[in-house]
């Protein structure tokens, strides 16, 4: 799987992940994955630097190799 580029948006890396990912359980005051579905790769990473609630989480999981789609 390609790692996530900066300017794709959270619903272009979702296209390759399973949905599974959207069980797990999220922070309480977090967003909905419906909520961060058009920011960018580059805005949710920018956002867990500043330690916005839930968005710490949401990266980790669109990076957690586990949730990827098998070819």
């Amino acid at each position: 799987m390609p790692d996530n580029d900066d300017a794709e948006t959270v619903a272009d890396i979702l296209r390759r992940k399973l949905g599974s990912i959207k069980q797990a359980p999220l922070d309480p005051g977090s967003p909905s994955w419906d909520d961060i579905r058009g920011e960018t790769w580059q805005a949710i990473k920018r956002k867990a630097r500043q330690r916005k609630t839930g968005y710490h989480t949401f990266r980790k999981l669109l990076i957690d190799r586990r949730f990827d789609k098998k070819k």
